[in-house]
């Protein structure tokens, strides 16, 4: 019985070894179409759909406050980025357009503004109203050669009209999400709403938004981050800059200012970009202090956060990390159990459909740029050589088991 429990123990860690170095050799799928797509992204979508159809956003809901509203922009998100690349007149950006116009319609039914205060200085607050209008702005990124959306485009720039006179009247850069409670995060995504406005339509908002960020600056926390939340009248520190709030902020901010952006990104990079048995990950708290996981964050595993690295891949890759970035996404791969199969894929079976959202968001970038995203070295090595300790210690075991007395 201890042979057999000794030869199973064994044979799982070969086993697990062996996926995990083939998971970190992981590639999309590519069309040989021009310009290429990735079909892995859209496996994900194929997968997401019905789930989609099916309730999965109502799911959400019961989980956390944002559920309803943050799978549907995620799930419009990452058809946006997937349709960025495809010709106008093509069956899967006709289908993809619906999708977006799909999420859109539930992101603007009385279901998903019920968990959201009418009352705030800007109605339903931040959170809602960044992430509605950043979608609508994408979705209108696309329309460009196709019939004009003039309800949708009008609605985009009532908001953006709406917001600005919020953020103007505002004391502090940071408007409240919910009643008494703000999280900078949520108003970055707001602020590149307006940045779009101006990419779509006559520049309307440009000395608002440097202005805005002028008074960032004087409210970061210590280490010069912008802060995971604030007081909602002061813009006072509650909670200094963390890995899930630093990675989304930053995908937002390029859009904002590039120049501001990568200031943040090095000063990003250094605090809480790290690595864990040899593979590359973002930390949830910065170098140098501890803390626990929860409903933002995700699971934290020796401090390494789960939504910061998922959401930490898109922006390496929108900083030109790309080294990085495919080391944050083969890890994804191989931890987070990606299953691709016939025309779909998801993670984690299929658990947990905001997970599947997060990646298939961060994954989509890919496929909105002119080149695939491949290595320049072997981000690898220092993984493999510890699978080869590994080994030699497996190897050892195995020379070291009791053997028959010979008769």
């Amino acid at each position: 019985m201890l042979k057999r429990i000794l030869y199973s123990a064994l044979f799982i860690v070969i086993a697990i070894i062996l996926y995990l170095n083939v998971r970190l050799y992981y590639q999309p799928r590519w069309s040989n179409s021009q310009p290429p797509i990735n079909l892995s992204v859209e496996a994900q979508l194929n997968y997401l759909q019905k789930r989609m159809h099916d309730g999965a956003a109502l799911d959400m809901q019961k989980m956390y406050p944002e559920g309803y509203l943050f799978l549907n922009a995620l799930y419009g998100l990452s058809w946006c980025n997937l349709l960025a690349k495809t010709p106008a007149q093509s069956p899967l950006h006709q289908r993809g357009i619906e999708e977006v116009r799909w999420a859109l319609h539930a992101i603007d039914s009385p279901k998903c503004k019920a968990p959201f205060s009418p009352n705030l200085p800007l109605v339903y607050g931040a959170f809602y109203r960044g992430w509605s209008n950043y979608l609508r702005g994408k979705y209108l990124e696309l329309l460009p050669g196709m019939k004009e959306d003039t309800v949708q485009a009008q609605i985009f720039q009532d908001n953006c009209a709406q917001i600005a006179k919020a953020v103007t009247e505002s004391k502090t850069p940071f408007l409240e999400s919910y009643v008494y409670a703000t999280w900078p995060a949520d108003m970055v995504v707001l602020m590149a709403s307006l940045a779009q406005h101006d990419h779509l339509f006559m520049s309307q908002y440009g000395l608002l938004v440097q202005d805005w960020l002028k008074q960032v600056d004087k409210r970061t926390d210590q280490l010069g981050f912008i802060p995971h939340s604030v007081h909602p009248y002061t813009g006072k520190v509650l909670e200094a800059a963390r890995g899930s709030s630093q990675s989304l902020i930053l995908n937002f901010l390029i859009e904002i200012d590039s120049t501001y952006a990568r200031r943040h990104f090095a000063r990003y990079k250094k605090a809480f970009l790290t690595r864990r048995i040899g593979l590359p990950g973002i930390r949830e708290y910065p170098k140098g202090t501890l803390g626990f996981g929860d409903v933002d964050s995700g699971p934290v595993i020796f401090g390494i956060g789960g939504a910061a690295s998922i959401v930490g891949q898109r922006t390496m890759v929108l900083y030109g990390e790309t080294d990085v970035a495919i080391g944050l996404r083969n890890s994804i791969e191989a931890f987070g159990l990606g299953w691709h199969w016939g025309k779909k894929k998801r993670y984690l079976f299929g658990a947990l459909p905001i997970a599947d959202a997060f990646i298939a968001w961060s994954n989509s970038v890919e496929a909105s740029k002119e080149e695939r995203l491949v290595g320049r070295r072997n981000w690898r090595w220092s993984f493999q050589l510890g699978l080869v300790v590994v080994l030699v210690g497996v190897g050892m075991m195995w020379g070291m088991r009791p053997r028959n007395p010979v008769k």
